[in-house]
Protein backbone atom coordinates (compact mmCIF):
# COMPACT_ATOMS: atom_id res chain seq x y z
CA UNK A 1 0.00 0.00 0.00
CA UNK A 2 1.28 3.48 -0.88
CA UNK A 3 1.80 5.67 2.19
CA UNK A 4 -0.82 8.35 2.62
CA UNK A 5 1.77 11.03 3.24
CA UNK A 6 3.57 12.19 0.12
CA UNK A 7 7.31 12.57 0.30
CA UNK A 8 7.27 16.36 0.21
CA UNK A 9 9.93 16.76 2.87
CA UNK A 10 13.64 17.33 2.43
CA UNK A 11 16.12 14.52 3.05
CA UNK A 12 18.67 15.49 5.71
CA UNK A 13 21.78 13.76 6.98
CA UNK A 14 21.59 11.48 9.99
CA UNK A 15 23.78 13.86 11.98
CA UNK A 16 21.43 16.76 11.32
CA UNK A 17 18.40 14.72 12.38
CA UNK A 18 20.25 13.62 15.53
CA UNK A 19 21.00 17.26 16.30
CA UNK A 20 17.29 18.09 15.92
CA UNK A 21 16.39 15.33 18.38
CA UNK A 22 18.95 16.67 20.85
CA UNK A 23 17.48 20.15 20.44
CA UNK A 24 13.97 18.89 21.18
CA UNK A 25 15.31 17.15 24.29
CA UNK A 26 16.89 20.48 25.25
CA UNK A 27 13.59 22.24 24.59
CA UNK A 28 11.98 20.09 27.29
CA UNK A 29 14.70 20.60 29.90
CA UNK A 30 13.69 24.05 31.25
CA UNK A 31 9.95 23.26 31.23
CA UNK A 32 9.25 20.93 34.14
CA UNK A 33 11.92 21.29 36.83
CA UNK A 34 10.62 24.51 38.36
CA UNK A 35 7.84 22.83 40.33
CA UNK A 36 10.37 20.54 41.99
CA UNK A 37 12.80 23.36 42.74
CA UNK A 38 10.33 25.96 43.98
CA UNK A 39 9.87 24.70 47.51
CA UNK A 40 13.62 25.04 48.11
CA UNK A 41 13.87 28.29 46.13
CA UNK A 42 11.14 30.03 48.11
CA UNK A 43 12.86 29.17 51.39
CA UNK A 44 16.07 30.75 50.12
CA UNK A 45 14.29 33.91 48.98
CA UNK A 46 11.69 34.12 51.74
CA UNK A 47 8.92 34.10 49.14
CA UNK A 48 5.39 32.76 49.69
CA UNK A 49 4.30 29.54 48.00
CA UNK A 50 1.94 31.36 45.62
CA UNK A 51 4.77 33.53 44.26
CA UNK A 52 5.54 30.64 41.92
CA UNK A 53 2.51 31.81 39.95
CA UNK A 54 4.25 35.11 39.18
CA UNK A 55 7.24 33.30 37.71
CA UNK A 56 5.14 30.78 35.78
CA UNK A 57 2.92 33.55 34.38
CA UNK A 58 5.98 35.59 33.38
CA UNK A 59 7.51 32.66 31.50
CA UNK A 60 4.21 31.82 29.79
CA UNK A 61 3.37 35.39 28.78
CA UNK A 62 6.82 36.14 27.35
CA UNK A 63 6.87 32.77 25.58
CA UNK A 64 3.57 33.64 23.90
CA UNK A 65 4.91 37.05 22.87
CA UNK A 66 8.09 35.53 21.46
CA UNK A 67 6.27 32.77 19.58
CA UNK A 68 3.84 35.29 18.10
CA UNK A 69 6.67 37.24 16.44
CA UNK A 70 8.87 34.26 15.57
CA UNK A 71 7.71 33.91 11.96
CA UNK A 72 9.04 37.38 11.08
CA UNK A 73 12.31 36.77 12.93
CA UNK A 74 12.83 33.41 11.20
CA UNK A 75 12.07 34.96 7.82
CA UNK A 76 14.85 37.49 8.39
CA UNK A 77 17.56 35.40 10.05
CA UNK A 78 16.74 31.78 9.17
CA UNK A 79 15.95 28.78 11.32
CA UNK A 80 19.53 27.88 12.26
CA UNK A 81 20.56 31.23 13.73
CA UNK A 82 17.24 31.77 15.50
CA UNK A 83 17.41 28.32 17.08
CA UNK A 84 21.00 28.79 18.28
CA UNK A 85 20.33 32.24 19.76
CA UNK A 86 17.07 31.10 21.37
CA UNK A 87 18.70 28.12 23.06
CA UNK A 88 21.51 30.43 24.22
CA UNK A 89 18.88 32.69 25.81
CA UNK A 90 17.34 29.74 27.66
CA UNK A 91 20.78 28.57 28.79
CA UNK A 92 21.69 32.00 30.16
CA UNK A 93 18.30 32.23 31.88
CA UNK A 94 18.62 28.82 33.54
CA UNK A 95 22.15 29.58 34.71
CA UNK A 96 20.79 32.93 35.89
CA UNK A 97 18.29 31.04 38.03
CA UNK A 98 21.16 29.14 39.63
CA UNK A 99 23.01 32.32 40.68
CA UNK A 100 20.07 34.64 41.45
CA UNK A 101 20.46 36.44 44.79
CA UNK A 102 16.75 37.30 45.14
CA UNK A 103 13.25 36.49 43.94
CA UNK A 104 13.11 39.44 41.55
CA UNK A 105 16.24 38.28 39.76
CA UNK A 106 14.39 35.00 39.13
CA UNK A 107 11.52 37.01 37.61
CA UNK A 108 14.02 38.91 35.43
CA UNK A 109 15.60 35.71 34.15
CA UNK A 110 12.11 34.25 33.68
CA UNK A 111 11.52 36.95 31.05
CA UNK A 112 14.66 35.85 29.20
CA UNK A 113 13.68 32.19 29.54
CA UNK A 114 10.24 32.84 28.10
CA UNK A 115 11.56 34.85 25.16
CA UNK A 116 14.04 32.11 24.28
CA UNK A 117 11.65 29.21 24.86
CA UNK A 118 8.80 30.68 22.82
CA UNK A 119 11.04 31.43 19.87
CA UNK A 120 12.77 28.04 19.76
CA UNK A 121 9.46 26.23 20.34
CA UNK A 122 7.76 27.94 17.42
CA UNK A 123 10.84 27.83 15.19
CA UNK A 124 11.66 24.15 15.66
CA UNK A 125 8.04 23.09 15.23
CA UNK A 126 7.71 25.18 12.10
CA UNK A 127 10.92 23.77 10.64
CA UNK A 128 9.97 20.18 11.42
CA UNK A 129 6.44 20.57 10.06
CA UNK A 130 7.73 22.22 6.92
CA UNK A 131 10.65 19.92 6.16
CA UNK A 132 10.26 16.55 7.89
CA UNK A 133 7.80 13.67 7.76
CA UNK A 134 4.88 13.16 10.12
CA UNK A 135 6.75 10.20 11.60
CA UNK A 136 9.74 12.37 12.49
CA UNK A 137 7.42 15.05 13.86
CA UNK A 138 5.85 12.59 16.30
CA UNK A 139 9.23 11.20 17.33
CA UNK A 140 10.69 14.67 17.83
CA UNK A 141 7.89 15.46 20.25
CA UNK A 142 8.59 12.27 22.14
CA UNK A 143 12.18 13.54 22.44
CA UNK A 144 10.79 16.69 24.07
CA UNK A 145 9.15 14.35 26.57
CA UNK A 146 12.55 12.90 27.43
CA UNK A 147 13.84 16.36 28.32
CA UNK A 148 10.70 17.13 30.31
CA UNK A 149 11.12 13.84 32.20
CA UNK A 150 14.83 14.27 32.92
CA UNK A 151 14.56 17.88 34.12
CA UNK A 152 12.84 17.16 37.48
CA UNK A 153 15.30 14.32 38.02
CA UNK A 154 18.26 16.69 37.57
CA UNK A 155 16.76 19.22 39.97
CA UNK A 156 16.03 16.45 42.48
CA UNK A 157 19.60 15.16 42.16
CA UNK A 158 20.88 18.67 42.86
CA UNK A 159 18.70 18.99 45.96
CA UNK A 160 19.10 15.50 47.42
CA UNK A 161 22.60 14.44 46.38
CA UNK A 162 24.38 17.78 46.01
CA UNK A 163 22.44 19.66 48.67
CA UNK A 164 21.35 22.64 46.59
CA UNK A 165 18.67 23.36 43.99
CA UNK A 166 21.06 25.85 42.33
CA UNK A 167 23.37 23.01 41.28
CA UNK A 168 20.44 21.25 39.63
CA UNK A 169 19.71 24.30 37.51
CA UNK A 170 23.43 24.73 36.90
CA UNK A 171 23.61 21.22 35.41
CA UNK A 172 20.68 21.96 33.10
CA UNK A 173 22.35 25.21 32.05
CA UNK A 174 25.61 23.43 31.21
CA UNK A 175 23.74 20.88 29.08
CA UNK A 176 22.02 23.72 27.21
CA UNK A 177 25.35 25.52 26.65
CA UNK A 178 26.77 22.34 25.14
CA UNK A 179 23.72 22.22 22.88
CA UNK A 180 24.35 25.84 21.85
CA UNK A 181 27.90 24.89 20.84
CA UNK A 182 26.57 22.00 18.75
CA UNK A 183 24.01 24.27 17.09
CA UNK A 184 26.64 26.87 16.20
CA UNK A 185 29.00 24.24 14.77
CA UNK A 186 26.19 22.71 12.70
CA UNK A 187 24.82 25.99 11.32
CA UNK A 188 25.92 25.10 7.76
CA UNK A 189 23.64 22.04 7.88
CA UNK A 190 20.60 24.30 8.05
CA UNK A 191 21.35 25.50 4.53
CA UNK A 192 19.35 22.57 3.19
CA UNK A 193 16.33 24.76 3.81
CA UNK A 194 17.91 27.92 2.43
CA UNK A 195 16.10 27.65 -0.88
CA UNK A 196 12.75 28.09 0.83
CA UNK A 197 14.05 30.71 3.20
CA UNK A 198 15.56 32.90 0.48
CA UNK A 199 12.75 32.81 -2.06
CA UNK A 200 11.24 36.19 -2.75
CA UNK A 201 7.93 37.07 -1.17
CA UNK A 202 6.34 37.21 -4.60
CA UNK A 203 7.50 33.68 -5.42
CA UNK A 204 6.24 32.38 -2.11
CA UNK A 205 2.83 33.93 -2.59
CA UNK A 206 2.64 32.50 -6.10
CA UNK A 207 3.19 28.99 -4.71
CA UNK A 208 -0.41 28.69 -3.48
CA UNK A 209 -3.01 31.32 -2.71
CA UNK A 210 -3.66 32.06 0.92
CA UNK A 211 -6.53 30.21 2.56
CA UNK A 212 -9.07 32.79 3.66
CA UNK A 213 -12.06 32.64 5.99
CA UNK A 214 -12.39 30.82 9.27
CA UNK A 215 -10.00 27.92 8.51
CA UNK A 216 -6.84 29.61 9.91
CA UNK A 217 -8.79 30.51 13.06
CA UNK A 218 -9.88 26.89 13.46
CA UNK A 219 -6.26 25.76 12.99
CA UNK A 220 -5.26 27.92 15.95
CA UNK A 221 -8.35 26.94 17.96
CA UNK A 222 -7.39 23.25 17.80
CA UNK A 223 -4.25 24.09 19.77
CA UNK A 224 -6.09 26.28 22.27
CA UNK A 225 -8.39 23.34 23.04
CA UNK A 226 -5.81 20.57 22.98
CA UNK A 227 -3.09 22.27 25.02
CA UNK A 228 -5.63 23.49 27.59
CA UNK A 229 -6.97 20.01 28.25
CA UNK A 230 -3.60 18.22 28.14
CA UNK A 231 -2.04 20.68 30.59
CA UNK A 232 -5.19 21.08 32.67
CA UNK A 233 -5.71 17.37 33.18
CA UNK A 234 -2.03 16.93 33.98
CA UNK A 235 -2.19 19.67 36.62
CA UNK A 236 -5.48 18.76 38.34
CA UNK A 237 -5.47 14.97 37.92
CA UNK A 238 -3.64 14.31 41.18
CA UNK A 239 -6.07 16.43 43.22
CA UNK A 240 -9.03 14.66 41.63
CA UNK A 241 -7.65 11.20 42.33
CA UNK A 242 -6.70 11.97 45.94
CA UNK A 243 -9.49 14.24 47.17
CA UNK A 244 -12.45 12.93 45.15
CA UNK A 245 -11.59 9.40 44.09
CA UNK A 246 -9.90 8.41 47.37
CA UNK A 247 -6.52 7.20 46.07
CA UNK A 248 -3.31 7.31 48.10
CA UNK A 249 -0.92 10.16 47.35
CA UNK A 250 1.78 7.82 46.03
CA UNK A 251 -0.63 6.02 43.68
CA UNK A 252 -2.11 9.29 42.43
CA UNK A 253 1.37 10.62 41.69
CA UNK A 254 2.21 7.42 39.85
CA UNK A 255 -0.90 7.75 37.69
CA UNK A 256 0.02 11.34 36.78
CA UNK A 257 3.37 9.94 35.63
CA UNK A 258 1.52 7.23 33.71
CA UNK A 259 -0.53 9.93 31.98
CA UNK A 260 2.50 11.87 30.73
CA UNK A 261 4.39 8.65 30.05
CA UNK A 262 1.52 7.43 27.87
CA UNK A 263 1.69 10.61 25.82
CA UNK A 264 5.44 10.23 25.31
CA UNK A 265 5.29 6.49 24.55
CA UNK A 266 2.26 7.03 22.35
CA UNK A 267 4.19 9.45 20.16
CA UNK A 268 6.84 6.82 19.61
CA UNK A 269 4.21 4.22 18.69
CA UNK A 270 2.15 6.60 16.56
CA UNK A 271 5.30 7.61 14.71
CA UNK A 272 5.42 4.13 13.16
CA UNK A 273 1.89 4.65 11.80
CA UNK A 274 2.15 8.32 10.86
CA UNK A 275 3.50 8.14 7.30
CA UNK A 276 1.27 5.18 6.46
CA UNK A 277 -1.98 6.58 7.87
CA UNK A 278 -1.41 10.27 7.23
CA UNK A 279 -2.01 13.07 9.69
CA UNK A 280 -5.77 13.32 9.37
CA UNK A 281 -6.47 9.65 9.98
CA UNK A 282 -3.96 9.59 12.82
CA UNK A 283 -5.64 12.60 14.44
CA UNK A 284 -9.03 10.90 14.13
CA UNK A 285 -7.61 7.71 15.66
CA UNK A 286 -6.14 9.70 18.53
CA UNK A 287 -9.42 11.49 19.21
CA UNK A 288 -11.34 8.19 19.22
CA UNK A 289 -8.90 6.64 21.71
CA UNK A 290 -8.93 9.77 23.89
CA UNK A 291 -12.72 10.04 24.05
CA UNK A 292 -13.03 6.35 24.92
CA UNK A 293 -10.67 6.90 27.85
CA UNK A 294 -12.46 10.09 28.88
CA UNK A 295 -15.84 8.34 28.92
CA UNK A 296 -14.42 5.56 31.11
CA UNK A 297 -13.11 8.20 33.50
CA UNK A 298 -16.38 10.13 33.92
CA UNK A 299 -17.66 8.47 37.07
CA UNK A 300 -15.92 7.06 40.17
CA UNK A 301 -15.20 3.35 39.87
CA UNK A 302 -12.21 1.05 40.51
CA UNK A 303 -8.51 1.86 40.42
CA UNK A 304 -8.03 -0.52 37.50
CA UNK A 305 -10.54 1.42 35.43
CA UNK A 306 -8.74 4.66 36.30
CA UNK A 307 -5.44 3.19 35.11
CA UNK A 308 -6.94 2.01 31.81
CA UNK A 309 -8.78 5.27 31.19
CA UNK A 310 -5.73 7.44 31.94
CA UNK A 311 -3.55 5.34 29.63
CA UNK A 312 -6.17 5.61 26.86
CA UNK A 313 -6.42 9.38 27.27
CA UNK A 314 -2.63 9.72 27.15
CA UNK A 315 -2.27 7.46 24.11
CA UNK A 316 -5.09 9.31 22.37
CA UNK A 317 -3.52 12.69 23.09
CA UNK A 318 -0.12 11.50 21.85
CA UNK A 319 -0.40 12.24 18.10
CA UNK A 320 -2.62 15.32 18.33
CA UNK A 321 -0.10 18.13 18.86
CA UNK A 322 2.56 16.94 16.38
CA UNK A 323 0.11 15.73 13.72
CA UNK A 324 -2.13 18.80 13.88
CA UNK A 325 0.91 21.03 13.51
CA UNK A 326 2.45 18.92 10.75
CA UNK A 327 -0.82 18.96 8.82
CA UNK A 328 -0.79 22.77 8.90
CA UNK A 329 1.84 22.77 6.16
CA UNK A 330 -0.46 20.66 3.98
CA UNK A 331 -3.52 22.81 4.58
CA UNK A 332 -1.83 26.09 3.65
CA UNK A 333 1.00 27.41 1.48
CA UNK A 334 4.10 27.14 3.62
CA UNK A 335 4.61 30.90 3.91
CA UNK A 336 1.13 31.15 5.43
CA UNK A 337 1.60 27.93 7.43
CA UNK A 338 4.73 29.40 9.05
CA UNK A 339 2.70 32.32 10.41
CA UNK A 340 -0.15 30.07 11.53
CA UNK A 341 2.26 27.77 13.37
CA UNK A 342 3.67 30.76 15.25
CA UNK A 343 0.11 31.65 16.26
CA UNK A 344 -0.59 28.04 17.24
CA UNK A 345 2.39 28.00 19.59
CA UNK A 346 1.65 31.48 20.93
CA UNK A 347 -2.00 30.77 21.70
CA UNK A 348 -1.01 27.45 23.25
CA UNK A 349 0.89 29.41 25.89
CA UNK A 350 -2.04 31.79 26.33
CA UNK A 351 -4.35 28.79 26.71
CA UNK A 352 -2.21 27.43 29.54
CA UNK A 353 -2.08 30.86 31.17
CA UNK A 354 -5.85 31.45 31.12
CA UNK A 355 -7.82 28.23 30.65
CA UNK A 356 -5.91 25.87 32.95
CA UNK A 357 -6.50 28.10 36.02
CA UNK A 358 -10.14 28.47 34.93
CA UNK A 359 -10.46 24.69 34.99
CA UNK A 360 -9.12 24.68 38.55
CA UNK A 361 -11.46 27.52 39.53
CA UNK A 362 -14.48 25.55 38.31
CA UNK A 363 -13.26 22.46 40.14
CA UNK A 364 -12.88 24.46 43.34
CA UNK A 365 -16.24 26.22 43.09
CA UNK A 366 -18.33 23.26 41.88
CA UNK A 367 -16.56 19.93 42.42
CA UNK A 368 -13.38 18.17 41.41
CA UNK A 369 -15.65 15.77 39.53
CA UNK A 370 -16.19 18.44 36.85
CA UNK A 371 -12.65 17.74 35.62
CA UNK A 372 -13.49 14.45 33.82
CA UNK A 373 -16.58 16.06 32.28
CA UNK A 374 -14.59 19.07 31.09
CA UNK A 375 -12.03 16.67 29.63
CA UNK A 376 -14.66 14.76 27.67
CA UNK A 377 -16.38 17.97 26.57
CA UNK A 378 -13.18 19.58 25.30
CA UNK A 379 -12.23 16.42 23.37
CA UNK A 380 -15.65 16.47 21.67
CA UNK A 381 -15.22 20.18 20.90
CA UNK A 382 -11.77 19.46 19.49
CA UNK A 383 -13.20 16.68 17.30
CA UNK A 384 -15.87 19.07 15.97
CA UNK A 385 -13.23 21.74 15.26
CA UNK A 386 -10.98 19.26 13.42
CA UNK A 387 -13.95 17.91 11.44
CA UNK A 388 -14.87 21.39 10.20
CA UNK A 389 -11.23 22.26 9.53
CA UNK A 390 -10.82 19.12 7.39
CA UNK A 391 -13.98 20.04 5.50
CA UNK A 392 -12.68 23.53 4.73
CA UNK A 393 -9.10 22.59 3.84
Amino acid sequence: MIPVEKQRHTVYSGWFILMLYATFVGLGLPDTGFGVAWNEMRLDFGAPLEAAGVIAATITATSALSAFSSARVIQRFGYGKVTAVSVLMTAVAVIGFSISPSFWFIVLFAVLLGLGAGSVDSGLNSFAAENLSSRQMNWLHSAWGIGATVSPMMITFGIVSLGNWRLGYGMIGVVLLILVFVLVVTLPMWRHSSKKETESTATKKADRPAVQGIAPVLSVMTFVLYVAIEAGLGLWLSALLIESRGLEVSLAGTLVGVYFGSIMAGRVLMGFLANWMGNRRLITLGLCIAISGALLFLVPTTTYVYVVSIILIGLGFAPLFPSLMHETTSRYPYWQARKIISYQVSFSYISVLLLVPLMGLLAGRVSLEVIPWITAGVIVALWATVFNLNRLT
